[in-house]
C-alpha cells in the first residue's frame, strides 16, 4: 500500500516515523523545502508549494499529480494550513483515484480550525470553556485561525495599533494543561481516548508529558466526539484546576506528542488501515502513567546531496 505523508520536515515527524515504518507501507513524503530532514529518511520525496492563499491551487495541482502518478492509497494530513482544503477534496480524491484521505468532513474541520466556532460549539453542547468574545474584553488575545503560540498576546502587552480583526479575546484560565489524543473509526466511534498531561512545552509542542487516566475529562471528550462526529486522529486541549475543567481547542489532526499515546496503547496506523480496508481491529489496553521525554537528533547532509 502506498501512503502519502505531509509535513515531513517538522520536528515531531521524527517521533512518528518509526510507527509509519512499522507498517508494510511504501511511504511518499512531501514538504515545502529541500532542507527538510524527512526527505532524507527513506521516503520517496517530493517538494510542493506552500498552502498559502496565493499558491493553494498550485499546491494541490502538484499533490494531485503525485497522487495520480504514485497511485496513492492513503493520505495523512498533518499541516494546519491545508486541513480545510484537504477536507473539501476528500470525496474528489476517493472518486477519481480511489485514494482515502484520513480527515474529517469539511463541516467538522471548519469548527475545529476557527477558535470562535470552536467556542460556540462548546457552548451549544454544554462543554465547559473559557468565556470568549470577538471584542477586546478578556485577558488573552488569540488569532481565530492559528496554531501553537503564534500571534497570542496578553491584553496588557499588545503591539502598537493592534487590530481585533481576525482575533478573539478569551478569559485566562489556570491549571494543568492536557492534550487528549483521540482515534475514531469511520463512523465516529471513539476507539482510543488518551489524556496526557503536558509537563513541559516548547513552541506549543509537548516535550515532556505523562498519560493520565481522568474519567471526567474522558467523559467530556466522549460527549464532544458524539456531537462533532470526527474521523481518524484528532486531539483536544483543556486545562484542569482541581475539579474545574476548561476545554480550549480541537485540532483535527495528529498531535505533536502523539507518540506517547501510541507507545501507551498501539500503533494507531494499524487501526486506521483496518478502518479503510474493512478489517477487524481489536483495541489494546491503555497504559497510564507512561512518561515521555523528548530529545533532539541531528541529520547531517552535505550540500551536494540536497534534493
Amino acid at each position: 500500500m502506498k501512503v502519502l505523508v505531509e509535513g515531513i520536515g517538522s520536528m515531531v515527524f521524527g517521533t512518528q516515523l518509526k510507527y509509519y515504518n512499522q507498517m508494510n507501507w511504501q511511504l511518499v513524503g512531501i514538504d515545502i523545502t529541500n532542507k527538510s530532514f524527512g526527505l532524507y529518511k527513506g521516503l520517496k520525496p517530493y517538494i510542493v508549494p506552500k498552502y498559502s492563499e496565493k499558491n493553494c491551487k498550485n499546491c494541490f495541482e502538484k499533490i494531485e499529480e503525485i497522487v495520480k502518478n504514485e497511485k496513492i492509497d492513503l493520505v495523512f494530513c498533518t499541516v494546519n494550513e491545508g486541513l480545510l482544503e484537504w477536507s473539501k477534496r476528500k470525496k474528489y480524491f476517493k472518486e477519481r483515484y480511489n485514494t482515502n484521505v484520513v480527515i474529517s468532513d469539511e463541516e467538522v474541520i471548519e469548527i475545529c480550525i476557527d477558535k470562535w466556532k470552536t467556542y460556540n460549539f462548546f457552548c451549544e453542547n454544554d462543554i465547559p470553556t473559557p468565556r470568549t468574545s470577538l471584542k477586546n474584553e478578556f485577558e488573552l488575545l488569540k488569532p481565530r485561525i492559528g496554531r501553537g503560540g503564534c500571534g497570542i498576546y496578553h491584553k496588557n502587552n499588545l503591539p502598537e495599533n493592534f487590530n481585533m480583526k481576525g482575533y478573539i479575546s478569551q478569559e485566562l484560565v489556570e491549571g494543568e494543561e492536557y492534550t487528549i489524543d483521540v482515534l475514531c473509526d469511520l463512523k465516529s466511534n471513539p476507539i482510543y481516548i488518551i489524556p496526557r498531561k503536558r509537563i513541559e512545552t516548547e513552541s506549543g509542542v509537548s516535550t515532556k508529558g505523562v498519560t493520565i487516566y481522568d474519567e471526567k475529562i474522558i467523559e467530556y471528550v466522549k460527549l464532544i466526539i458524539s456531537r462533532l462526529k470526527p474521523v481518524g486522529i484528532i486531539n483536544i486541549q483543556c486545562f484542569k484546576n482541581g475539579d474545574d475543567i476548561n476545554f480550549i481547542e480541537i485540532n483535527p489532526r495528529i498531535a505533536g506528542g502523539i507518540s506517547l499515546s501510541f507507545a501507551s496503547s498501539d500503533n494507531w496506523f494499524k487501526a486506521i488501515e483496518c478502518f479503510y480496508y474493512n478489517k477487524e481491529y481489536v483495541p489494546k489496553k491503555v497504559i497510564y502513567n507512561n512518561y515521555m521525554f523528548r530529545f533532539y537528533e541531528d541529520l547531517i547532509i552535505h550540500e551536494s546531496n540536497l534534493l
